[in-house]
């Protein structure tokens, strides 16, 4: 405060006192409150200590009084003293909830602390009172927003895009971003271009341009519905029946895979999916004829997105022949959750039950439970380069005695993306035991797996090649299921 300014609160306030001092009794008959009158001057003032001082004078004297609360709060607001500034306007509001600005201020309050969800909810009766009031529908669309309310924030936006020139880019930008969420990239491409047209804002336009790419790259994202197929070839120097197969065959064979599918959100949302999909594979081996093999595979998911948490349920049931023939059947749920602890650290888990069905032998029929732990680490020098490891584990009872195991694994490596290719380098090692003595070599069998793997995949073309490599090495305690081999493939896939 200058000078002037202070003598002239020095001249005010010393008039009061010798008012109120002078004549104490009209003082007392009436509901004036000289103090509140002069803690409310110095608030405005920028003078927060002398309008602590008066306000709380105020307050013993008109204990009822929710102005002098009210002022309170924002005195402590302003000195960023927000535990003390809660419990003013708590207090206000419980007096007189409608007081002028009341509500608009501790919402305020609520959103300058993050509490987004109790400031959208003061912002909200705001408006209510008082639909005028243009600032408490823009934060009370941000809060939504904010909250990933995206239906409710795209309402607040477009109303004030309507309403005020001032904030129509922020509201039309906001609004686009809502759009998407809520499965509607059409209009949302129509305000983002809008803005990148006739904005005035730089920032606003590089925003929107970014989007705009997004849009244009991945349509796919914002879409209810998915398809997609690839094409594989496959040489493989040992040949063995996946799944399920024991022995290779020491012989090598090239097998082309083609595969299709697609899926369906029926409910789609930043917060809510649920879907089913359905996908078909078939596999043609050149020297290995009774090795072909046809999977059917439906899925039923649900998806919950909070913040930096995904949960994910998945119902599926998969049909398998060989040679034309029942092979497999498989009914299972698994459970997946992901936790993005911070930009950098990434963590999941994954948890499978199902019951399998071997219509070649009823020696392998039975139920399974399947686990993973897992982490992906960013660097932070470099953004596009991560490392990841997962633990998994693997249970399986079947009717035949010596069919029942257990497995764990340990798996890590390097993955690198950007906007143009995907690549990964990785290997796991698995301890897998026999729970029984095995009826033909009469000891429990026990085997040790290495696998390691380099994976490409570029995608900068609409339909996408991608390169395999993969190396494993199988090591038992009974010679007749030693084994190497490697794998060479190549696709082309294609998302719609």
């Amino acid at each position: 405060m200058n000078n002037v300014v202070r003598y002239r609160m020095s001249v005010f306030v010393l008039i009061v006192v010798t008012f109120i001092y002078l004549f104490p009794a009209f003082s007392e008959a009436t509901d004036s409150n000289p103090y509140l009158d002069i803690g409310i001057f110095a608030f405005e003032e920028n003078d927060f200590a002398s309008a602590i001082s008066h306000l709380k004078r105020a307050m013993l004297k008109q204990p009822e009084n929710p102005v002098a609360y009210h002022y309170l709060a924002k005195t402590y607001q302003k000195m960023k003293r927000y535990k003390e500034a809660r419990q003013y306007y708590i207090q206000a509001c419980n007096i007189d909830p409608d007081l002028d600005n009341l509500l608009y201020d501790r919402g305020f309050f609520y959103y300058l602390t993050q509490k987004y969800q109790l400031a959208l909810n003061d912002f909200v009766k705001t408006v209510k009172q008082t639909p005028e009031n243009l600032l408490a529908q823009y934060y009370a669309g941000i809060c939504a927003f904010q909250t990933e309310q995206y239906k409710i924030a795209h309402q607040y936006f477009l109303a004030c895009a309507k309403q005020n020139s001032n904030i129509k880019e922020n509201a039309e930008y906001y609004a686009a971003v809502c759009y998407l969420y809520t499965g509607k990239p059409a209009q949302a491409r129509t305000l983002f271009h809008k803005i990148v047209i006739h904005s005035q804002s730089g920032s606003l336009k590089k925003d929107a341009k970014k989007w705009l790419d997004i849009i244009k790259s991945k349509p796919f994202i914002f879409r209810p519905y998915h398809l997609f197929a690839s094409i594989t070839m496959t040489y493989d120097d040992n040949i063995k029946l996946t799944p399920a197969g024991e022995n290779v065959s020491d012989t090598d064979d090239l097998v082309t895979r083609t595969f299709v599918g697609g899926n369906y959100n029926f409910v789609q949302s930043p917060i809510f999916m649920m879907g089913i999909g359905y996908a078909h594979s078939q596999s043609n081996h050149v020297d290995f004829p009774d090795y072909n093999m046809v999977a059917s595979k439906g899925r039923f998911v649900i998806e919950y997105n909070k913040k930096n948490t995904k949960q994910s349920l998945y119902i599926k049931p998969e049909h398998l022949w060989l040679n034309d023939k029942d092979y497999l059947s498989f009914q299972g749920i698994e459970y997946d959750i992901k936790w993005q602890k911070n930009k950098y650290l990434k963590l999941l888990a994954n948890f499978e039950y199902g019951f399998y069905k071997n219509f070649d032998n009823n020696e392998y029929d039975g139920s399974g439970i399947n686990f993973d732990f897992g982490l992906e680490r960013t660097f932070s020098n470099n953004k596009n380069m991560s490392f990841f490891s997962v633990l998994s584990g693997v249970n399986r009872d079947t009717n035949g005695l010596d069919k029942k195991f257990h497995l764990g694994q340990i798996g890590c490596g390097l993955r690198y993306q950007n906007k143009q290719i995907k690549w990964s380098f990785g290997g796991n090692y698995s301890v897998k035991n026999y729970l029984h003595q095995d009826s033909t070599f009469l000891k429990r069998r026990s085997d040790n797996h290495t696998k390691l793997y380099t994976q490409v995949l570029l995608t900068r073309y609409s339909i996408q090649p991608y390169f395999v490599i993969e190396h494993q090495v199988n090591a038992s305690n009974i010679n007749q299921f030693d084994y190497r081999k490697t794998a060479i493939s190549f696709s082309l896939q294609y998302l719609y």
